[in-house]
C-alpha cells in the first residue's frame, strides 16, 4: 500500500528524452531518484559537472539500486521523499512555503556515484544520446557517492548519510537550500548521526548477519555508531560537560533525536490528522491511516521533520537540540512529556542543574529519582531546559 503515498521512481536513460531541449523542465518527477556517473571534469570551479544517466546493470553502481528498493537505505531515500512533499504541499498558519522552496522540493534525488560530496553541490551537466550533447543545469542540487560503492561494506551507512544530511538542509532552510542561511550545523550533524547509528542497527534479514557488522565501515563510522549508543557525547575527561558545551554538541544532538526514534512513545504515536494531510494528499485511499501506511520509523521522521520544516516557515526555526526537543513537544502534545524525559535523562540534567545529578553507578536510585522529578517539573513549567546557563547566556533567536 506504500505506493499510495510515496512513489518511488528509477530514471533511466530513456526516461530522459522529454527534458531534450528545455534546460527549464524537470528531468524527472517529484518522489524520485535519478542515478548518474561522471563523464568529465568541470573544468572551472563552480562550472555544472559533466556526467550521463547510469545503466543500474553496470557494476559501476551497484548495489546501489537495490540499497534503494527495500531496506534503510529505501526508509531514507523515502524519508527525503516526505521532506519535499511536506514542503510542497504543507500549509502553515494559511500560508505555503516560497515558489523557490516548493520548486527545489519537487526536484528528483539525483545521486552522482564517483563524485563525492555532501550535503549536496549545485549544478550538472547532463550527457546522452537523447540530448543531442550536454545540457546544463546549473543549479540541480546532486548528492555525491564514493565511486566503487561495491567495496564499502556499511554502504547503507554511507548512503543513510547523504540522504540525512541532504533531507536536514532541505527541511532547516524550509526548502530554500542555498538560498536561505543555512540551518544550525549541530542539528544537521545531529540528525545525520543518529540516522546513521539506525543504519547500522536495521535488520534486513533474519539472523545476526541481518545487521552491519560491528567492523565494517571507516573507524569513524563505528565510533559514531558506539558513542552514541553509550551516550559517550556527554561526557568530557570522564564528567558531565557543562550545559553550554552539551547545547553545542552534534552528538548530543544525535543521541537525543536517536533516543526519540527508538522510543516506543514517540515513533509509533499517531499525530493529529490534519498534519499528515501534506503527506497523504492524493497519494491515499480515503480512510486508510497514513500513520499505519508510513510505518513507525517513517511516522517518526514524518513528524520531526514537519515539525521542523513549519517552525522555519514562522521564522522560529530552532537553532539547537533544546529549541529542537520543545517544538516537537508543542506540535505533539502528547509526546512532549516523553521527549522531555528523554532530553533530562539523556543529559543527566546538565543543562537544567549546574554539573547535573550524580553519573556514578552507585548513585543511581538517587539520580533516577532528581531526573524524574527534573522531568516532571520542566513539563508543569516550574523549571526550563536551560537553567544551568548563566543568566548572561546568550539564547538562540526563537
Amino acid at each position: 500500500m506504500s505506493r499510495f503515498l510515496l512513489p518511488q521512481v528509477l530514471v533511466l536513460a530513456t526516461c530522459l528524452v522529454g527534458c531534450h531541449g528545455n534546460a527549464n523542465k524537470p528531468i524527472a518527477p517529484p518522489d524520485s531518484y535519478v542515478l548518474l556517473l561522471p563523464s568529465g571534469d568541470r573544468g572551472t570551479p563552480g562550472a555544472p559537472l559533466p556526467v550521463r544517466a547510469a545503466d543500474v546493470s553496470t557494476e559501476a553502481v551497484q548495489p546501489v539500486p537495490g540499497l534503494l528498493e527495500t531496506g534503510f537505505a529505501s526508509e531514507m531515500l523515502r524519508t527525503v521523499y516526505l521532506a519535499g512533499q511536506y514542503i510542497r504541499d504543507a500549509t502553515v498558519d494559511g500560508r505555503r512555503f516560497p515558489d523557490v522552496a516548493r520548486a527545489n522540493a519537487s526536484l528528483p534525488v539525483c545521486l552522482v556515484i564517483g563524485a563525492d560530496s555532501t550535503p549536496y553541490t549545485r549544478g550538472l551537466a547532463i550527457a546522452g544520446s537523447f540530448w543531442g550533447g550536454a545540457s546544463p543545469r546549473p543549479t540541480l542540487p546532486w548528492i555525491g557517492i564514493p565511486a566503487e560503492p561495491s567495496r564499502d561494506k556499511a554502504l547503507v551507512q554511507t548512503l543513510t548519510a547523504r540522504f540525512a544530511a541532504y533531507a536536514a538542509h532541505l527541511v532547516g532552510s524550509g526548502g530554500m537550500l542555498d538560498a536561505a542561511p543555512p540551518p544550525p550545523q549541530a542539528l544537521v550533524d545531529g540528525y545525520r548521526m543518529a540516522m546513521e547509528v539506525i543504519a547500522r542497527e536495521w535488520r534486513f534479514v533474519s539472523g545476526p548477519a541481518g545487521v552491519i557488522q560491528l567492523d565494517e565501515g571507516t573507524k569513524a563510522q563505528r565510533e559514531l555508531f558506539a558513542d552514541v549508543r553509550e551516550n559517550h557525547y556527554i561526557v568530557d575527561q570522564g564528567a558531565l560537560r557543562p550545559a553550554r558545551d552539551l547545547l553545542a554538541s552534534p552528538g548530543l544532538a544525535a543521541t537525543v533525536i536517536y533516543r526519540m526514534a527508538q522510543s516506543r512513545a514517540v515513533g509509533p504515536r499517531v499525530a493529529p490528522e490534519a498534519f499528515y494531510e501534506p503527506y497523504a494528499a492524493n497519494r491515499m485511499p480515503p480512510g486508510v491511516s497514513p500513520a499505519a501506511i508510513l510505518g513507525t520509523f517513517r511516522n517518526f521522521q514524518a513528524k520531526l521533520l514537519g515539525a521542523w520544516a513549519a517552525a522555519v516557515l514562522r521564522s522560529k526555526a530552532p537553532q539547537d537540540i533544546v529549541d529542537l526537543v520543545e517544538l516537537y513537544g508543542r506540535t505533539f502534545p502528547a509526546e512532549r512529556n516523553e521527549v522531555i524525559r528523554i532530553f533530562v535523562v539523556t543529559t543527566y540534567g546538565g543543562t537544567i542543574k549546574q554539573g547535573g545529578t550524580s553519573m556514578r553507578p552507585q548513585d543511581a536510585r538517587e539520580t533516577l529519582a532528581e531526573l524524574t522529578a527534573f522531568a516532571a517539573e520542566v513539563a508543569a513549567g516550574r523549571r526550563t531546559l536551560r537553567d544551568a546557563l548563566l543568566p548572561d547566556a546568550p539564547r538562540p533567536a526563537r
